[in-house]
This record gives structure tokens, C-alpha cells and sequence, in this order.
């Protein structure tokens, strides 16, 4: 990850944050970090990237994982996402579940390499994801024109900022059968968000020739677990829209192994405990990111009328 130097504002308080032990950096970001407002979301798209140190397919440099979308020359790995950032007082019930399990796992020896996606290798904190596409691919002609028309199809959508809540524990694996997450499922949300980013992003992602997420059938008929949409979507926008609620996820943790009967058993039963502090937390969703190579496009969602202004803000 590519650092950048800031002068400091107290020449007394100039020692390398290398020589600080642990424990006085752990009580100095507890003192100030509920201080602290959130830093605003293209803050974080300045480190969505980190350094290559490797030209080829390398599991080695990546904790065992192999690459699921072969490198080709002069394409653009694509994904598109909502993004959220945890608060501190949401990565405590967050962690907590990691480690539980972790260490229950540790003693039945059916770990099996899980590693969290909260922290970074030097202790912090990482932003959690909801995917609206496949890992997808665009040559250099195409990229541009690709993002300009995701924005208009979500500028012209009329999906408003909303909420979503957590509903519960699970493992799932990648489509390739490499990784397995264990993620947090996803409520519902009201007026139907997430169906509609991804059905938006879906059309839109499908008309450049590329493979829609979570459907490998035509959008007009069933979704993903074979049963018919549970609900119909009147609009022209919406025709063919699918309701695929059980597949959203966040993915807090992974292993290379499949999950074993113990660990699924564990798994459970943790949840039933940790649940209930998870399932009061609300997740904003005002934006969905774009993320070209290492380019990242934050894409707001449209705010309804300000109250007290007209439709022309008059």
C-alpha cells in the first residue's frame, strides 16, 4: 500500500509511528477515534489499490488464493459494489464473532486457515463489501463508456439512499469453488435497493458482453434458487427483475477449505449468540463504487427534494 508523508503539526509529537510500541498506538486511536468524525468515502478510494510486486498468477503473495479472472494484456479487472466502512463501536460485536469462532474451531481442529477481512496485516481496519457484478474484465476502449453508462442508469433509476440490516451467519463459496466466506446475510430492504442496483447493474454490465451476478438464467423467468420472483415490478425499468434478497451478502472471513459438518455445526451456533448484537446495526447505502483497475468511480444514488424546496430547489 503506497503511504503519504504529512507534515506534522507538532514538531514534539515527531516519532516514527514504527517506534511507538502497540500498546500506546491501541490507547492513542482509543482516545481520539469516537472524537474523530468519518472520513468521507474518496478518502479510501486513494488506497483501494496496492502495490504489484508480481506480473504473473502468484498464490503465494496472496495468502494461498488463485486468481479467478486470468491477466490479459490490456484488459481492466471491473468490479462494481456497495461499500461499508464499519464504525468502532461496529467492529467490536464484528470481531468478537471472528475470534469466537476462530478459537472454538482451534480446539475441534476444523480452522482450516480462516482469515478475517476486518483488519489489515498491520492492525487496520478494512472496508466490507456488498458485489453487484462478477469479477469482470474491459478492454481500454471500452472502460470509459462502460462507467458513463452505469452512472446513467443509476442517475435515472429514482433508487434513493436506504437502509439495510444484517439477518444472519452462513458459508458460501466462490462460482469456481476456490474460497469459501463466511458472510452476513442481508434483510430486505424497503422499497427493494439492493434488487434494484442489481438488476441496474446487471443490464447495464450484460450490454457490454459481460456475465450478470447471482443469475445464469434469462432475468424474465426464475432466480438463482428456482422458485418464480416472489414479487412483480410493474415498471418498464424493472420488467424481468428478479428477487434474489437471499443471495446479498458481506464477507467478513475465508478459507481455502470447504466448510466441514463441524465447523457448518459451530458456525450455527455462534451465530445464535452473536446475532443479537449484529441485527441492530443499520448500514446507510447512498453510493455504489465502480472499481476499473485501480480506478474507482463513486456513483451517489439520487436524493429525493430537499424539504422545504420546490422541485427546481426554489
Amino acid at each position: 500500500m503506497a503511504l503519504v508523508d504529512y507534515p506534522s503539526s507538532d514538531e514534539d509529537e515527531s516519532v516514527a509511528v514504527e517506534d511507538l510500541p502497540c500498546s500506546s498506538l491501541k490507547r492513542k486511536r482509543d482516545e481520539t477515534s469516537s472524537d474523530l468524525p468519518p472520513l468521507p468515502s474518496k478518502f479510501h478510494d486513494l488506497y483501494a489499490s496496492t502495490t504489484r510486486v508480481s506480473t504473473r498468477d502468484d498464490p503465494s503473495l496472496h495468502g494461498g488464493r488463485k486468481r479467478v479472472t486470468p491477466h490479459v494484456e490490456g484488459n481492466w479487472p471491473t468490479h462494481l459494489y456497495i461499500e461499508w466502512y464499519p464504525s468502532a463501536a461496529e467492529y467490536v460485536p464484528l470481531t468478537s464473532l471472528i475470534s469466537t469462532l476462530k478459537d472454538k474451531c482451534s480446539l475441534i481442529g476444523a480452522e482450516g486457515g480462516i482469515r478475517s477481512f476486518l483488519i489489515s496485516d498491520l492492525g487496520a481496519p478494512l472496508p466490507l463489501h456488498i458485489s453487484l457484478s462478477r469479477p469482470i474484465a474491459f478492454a481500454t476502449e471500452q472502460k470509459g463508456a462502460f462507467v458513463d453508462s452505469l452512472q446513467r442508469a443509476i442517475k435515472s433509476s429514482g433508487v434513493r439512499p436506504f437502509n439495510i440490516t444484517l439477518a444472519g451467519l452462513d458459508w458460501v463459496a466462490n462460482f469456481e469453488k476456490t474460497r469459501w466466506f463466511l458472510v452476513l446475510r442481508l434483510r430486505r430492504p424497503d422499497f427493494d435497493g439492493l434488487n434494484k442496483l442489481l438488476h441496474l447493474s446487471n443490464k447495464v454490465v450484460q450490454e457490454y458482453g459481460q456475465p450478470a451476478l447471482y443469475t445464469k438464467i434469462p432475468l424474465n423467468t426464475k432466480n438463482s434458487t428456482g422458485k418464480s420472483p416472489s414479487k412483480k415490478f410493474p415498471s418498464t425499468l424493472w420488467a424481468g427483475m428478479e428477487d434474489l434478497s437471499d443471495a446479498f451478502h458481506i464477507s467478513i472471513a475465508w478459507t481455502l477449505t470447504s466448510p466441514d459438518p463441524d465447523l457448518l455445526k459451530l458456525t450455527k451456533a455462534i451465530a445464535t449468540d452473536h446475532m443479537k448484537g449484529l441485527d441492530q446495526i443499520q448500514i446507510e447505502i447512498g453510493e455504489l463504487k465502480s472499481k476499473v483497475g485501480n480506478a474507482v468511480t463513486n456513483i451517489p444514488l439520487p436524493k429525493a427534494v430537499s424539504v422545504g424546496k420546490g422541485l427546481f430547489g426554489s
